[in-house]
């Protein structure tokens, strides 16, 4: 018969043995890990004020006390009922408290020799867990952490810039700090194009990619060609590779972005990505980034300049996503209706396979948009073989009609 474990015992998140109780503002006990996630959820729901799972009152403070009385009776409990097959709980390391981060924090303001210990400490402090991500994400802490990138110390910058990416930024935060700092994107690009460690220049991608994410007029910036340059590395390197495809997607929809992006080799490295990669999201984000390329003539172009280009879009489609598919048939469909004299194409789709995924598309169905493009794209193929001895292609009856 199993054994019957205490109520009082049992974290109310997760309805398991509280490994390490802790105490929130409410006077409520619940077991770390599962009230920390439950704190995450909140900041990722961009919620500014969090609640209590169990009384539903928001939440004045954050800290977490821990509760040693209860950790204590659990530990005792287990350890008489180790017979019954329970777990004996082993005791927490030490935690790091808010004021300790504070202390931290004022430290590192004053200009002194100790600024880049004090960062360093930071840094590993925010990596250990997201309880003391929300310990550092105060306005005041980071509108320092923000003007330290300005600082001719490089390795205070590297620093900064690495907490700043592992701390998680709200969105209300990072509005502010774009406010307050109407140049902070122009600095981050100037990190990226300087920073000599591949971890801080993925740091320094990764928060631009926060702040473009927020903002609606970054898209309509011209941005010179060394970003574009270095997020092309980022790619080859396979760092930072999801802010990245963010990152020029958010500038794609401006003409003169596409054309650097394409000029500094960015459809060549997309291509090369979504052939290897069998990440969703990895893949929604490169089929979404082509397809803005490939809005422009110079990204076709390079597109079909790839061996592998023209198969790779094609293999993705009904492997991925519904938006993978949609972005993957748009692709094929301006490639097609921009090279109607150019049978080189029409047979590389055919021999590609092409012409199965497509068929394919109209069985499984989807937007009515894609479905009209899947079909002008048949026509097209058809069209181009016709009279031709090279090859006969069989579109179905009923796809002859658009």
């Amino acid at each position: 018969m199993a054994v019957e474990v205490p109520s009082d015992f049992l974290c109310p998140i997760s309805l398991q043995i509280m490994r390490d109780p802790v105490t929130i503002s409410t006077g409520i006990a619940y077991d770390r890990e599962s009230i920390e996630k439950w704190l995450s959820s909140y900041k990722n729901r961009h919620v500014v004020v969090p609640s209590c799972p169990v009384t539903k009152q928001p939440l004045s403070e954050l800290d977490l006390t821990p509760n040693h009385t209860l950790r204590r009776l659990i530990q005792g409990w287990c350890s008489l009922s180790t017979g019954d097959g329970v777990e004996r709980i082993p005791t927490p390391k030490g935690e790091v408290d808010r004021g300790e981060v504070v202390k931290l924090v004022k430290e590192a303001m004053r200009c002194g020799s100790s600024r880049l210990e004090c960062l360093k400490r930071l840094k590993a402090i925010v990596v250990e867990n997201e309880r003391n991500k929300f310990y550092l994400q105060e306005v005041e802490s980071m509108e320092f952490l923000t003007s330290v990138l300005n600082n001719n110390d490089e390795s205070v910058i590297e620093e900064a810039i690495e907490i700043l990416s592992n701390t998680n930024l709200p969105t209300t935060l990072l509005k502010h700090l774009l406010t307050q700092n109407p140049n902070l994107i122009q600095t981050l690009i100037s990190i990226i194009t300087i920073t000599k460690t591949s971890i801080s220049r993925a740091a320094a991608i990764a928060f631009l990619s926060s702040l473009y994410t927020i903002s609606d007029q970054t898209h309509k910036t011209f941005t010179q060609d060394t970003l574009f340059i270095h997020l092309t590395r980022a790619l080859s390197d396979q760092i930072a590779t999801n802010p990245s495809l963010q990152i020029l997607l958010h500038l794609a929809p401006h003409g003169r972005n596409r054309f650097k992006a394409v000029k500094h080799g960015a459809v060549f490295h997309l291509i090369e990505l979504l052939l290897s990669s069998s990440i969703p999201r990895e893949c929604e984000l490169a089929m979404a980034t082509l397809d803005r390329l490939c809005e422009c003539a110079e990204g076709r172009v390079e597109l079909l300049r790839h061996g592998g280009g023209v198969a790779v879009v094609a293999r993705k489609i009904l492997r991925v996503s519904n938006l993978t598919n949609e972005k993957a048939v748009r692709i094929l469909y301006n490639v097609c209706k921009n090279n109607v004299g150019n049978f080189g194409v029409f047979e590389e789709m055919v021999v590609v396979g092409a012409v199965g995924k497509l068929c394919a598309v109209i069985e499984v169905g989807g937007s009515l948009k894609m479905i009209e493009r899947v079909k002008v794209i048949l026509h097209l193929i058809q069209r181009a073989f016709d009279g031709s001895t090279k090859c006969v292609i069989v579109v179905p009856r009923r796809f002859d009609r658009v």
